[in-house]
């Protein structure tokens, strides 16, 4: 079995402690190839398909999701490893799709197609029925993991990966593969939840996965008590391209940056806040998805039309002007990862209005640099709002100052690669491997 052991720990958000890694001893040899050329890491994306997601839910075709949506974790992590000397790929389930397409990012994305036996569970009102109950969820979430499974092995040869990392490591798709693949496999938490969901294999997968990366420090800890190995790793932001503006371009305006699933980002609870604040008030919704129709619905019975503004997707180039210029940027969502939204709008300097989640909980302190609300509290989200507007020339300065100390992407990445490669048995400064029998 090898043993990893991280020696600098700066970036860490508690414990002084050394994280220790253990690497299953079926990876033995696996992850160590030659020096001669850079690790390459898989980045697998949980949606169960590209046409289910990043079709229906935001309305990309393959020839724009390849050519510009950059807008999503998957894509500012592959930078990041670019930048450290990484090669990553993008691997996407797909219905219609597939092959290997370079992109002007670097970043190749390759399509695994799904076996036909899996197409009738994607359509919409069959894929709702899975999501009422766990059972039912975890179901389809392995048998998802099996239809591509065949395409995932081939492509995993074939592009000569040494590492696969698993977003949501909750799910039944990660006890599969960590289970099944005989190489080095790491999880990752991207805001999905440890509750509601089914465990009865989780220790045996967090235990074979090489590495858990976790968005807070209890999360961490909850990885831990299932055997497996963490180390936190949250999202980051780029500061050097996400900064303050003038404080004379903001007016009396809330800004939203989000996909339009209302179940989880509750832009509706944000729809009625406007209705309780002062007419002044506006919002702007950036971003496109399913629920746009009801917002829509909602908007014209609340009378709201004339102070709420739809955006459609924005490319990231063009984001921060949004966060500068709005009064208060809010996101009441009831489950996030660390938000890239929410980083840039404080790097931005804005004052922001958070849910109350664990995420929100350990990136916010609540009337320092931001406030945090009840998930689903609409009178609370319009009294925080008004709140922070009021309060902005001290939320801003302090939202801004705590990304750039915690969550600057530049260092956050730096840490990400260097534990990739202690993964996958490459010795890097400050590291010690040991071998055992």
């Amino acid at each position: 079995m090898i043993f990893v052991s991280f020696m600098d720990h700066s970036m860490t958000p508690s414990s002084n402690n050394p994280a220790t890694v253990v690497v299953p001893s079926r990876m033995k040899g696996l992850g160590c190839h030659p020096s001669d050329r850079p690790l390459r890491v898989a980045l697998l994306l949980s949606c169960s398909s590209f046409e289910g997601f990043f079709k229906r839910v935001q309305g990309q075709t393959r020839a724009s999701y390849l050519a510009n949506y950059r807008n999503d974790w998957s894509w500012y992590y592959a930078s990041g490893m670019l930048d450290n000397g990484v090669e990553p790929l993008i691997y996407v389930p797909s219905l219609q799709e597939r092959g290997r397409y370079e992109t002007d990012a670097g970043v190749p994305v390759r399509y695994l197609p799904l076996a036909a036996w899996y197409w009738p569970i994607e359509n919409v009102w069959l894929k709702r029925l899975c999501r009422t109950n766990r059972f039912s969820l975890y179901a389809d979430e392995w048998l998802n993991s099996v239809a591509f499974f065949a395409a995932l092995e081939t492509s995993l040869h074939e592009d000569r990966v040494d590492i696969l990392y698993v977003q949501e490591y909750w799910s039944g798709r990660f006890d599969h593969l960590a289970r099944r693949l005989q190489m080095p496999v790491v999880g990752a938490d991207h805001g999905g939840l440890s509750t509601r969901v089914l465990k009865f294999l989780k220790r045996s997968a967090m235990q074979q996965a090489a590495l858990c990366y976790c968005q807070t420090a209890d999360e961490c800890a909850i990885v831990g008590k299932f055997g497996g190995s963490a180390t936190w790793a949250p999202n980051g932001c780029d500061t050097s391209q996400f900064t303050p503006g003038s404080p004379a371009q903001r007016g009396r305006s809330i800004l939203t940056v989000a996909r339009l699933t209302n179940k989880q980002k509750r832009t509706s609870d944000l729809v009625r806040a406007l209705a309780r604040l002062p007419e002044e008030w506006t919002l702007d919704i950036v971003g496109s998805g399913p629920d746009r129709p009801m917002l829509e619905r909602l908007i014209s019975r609340l009378r709201l039309k004339r102070r709420v503004t739809f955006h459609g997707f924005v490319e990231r180039g063009a984001i921060a002007e949004f966060y500068r210029r709005c009064g208060v940027f809010a996101m009441p969502s009831s489950n996030e990862a660390v938000a890239l939204s929410a980083l840039e709008a404080m790097a931005c300097g804005a004052a922001v209005v958070l849910s109350r989640i664990r995420a929100f909980s350990e990136l916010v302190t609540d009337g320092v640099d931001g406030r945090l609300v009840d998930v689903g509290d609409v009178s609370g989200l319009a009294e925080a709002i008004l709140d922070a507007w009021e309060r902005r020339a001290d939320f801003g300065p302090s939202a801004h100052k705590a990304v750039s100390t915690r969550y600057d992407s530049q260092r956050l990445y730096a840490r990400l690669t260097s534990s990739l490669r202690e993964v996958a048995g490459r010795t890097t400064s400050g590291a010690h491997v040991h071998q055992s029998a």
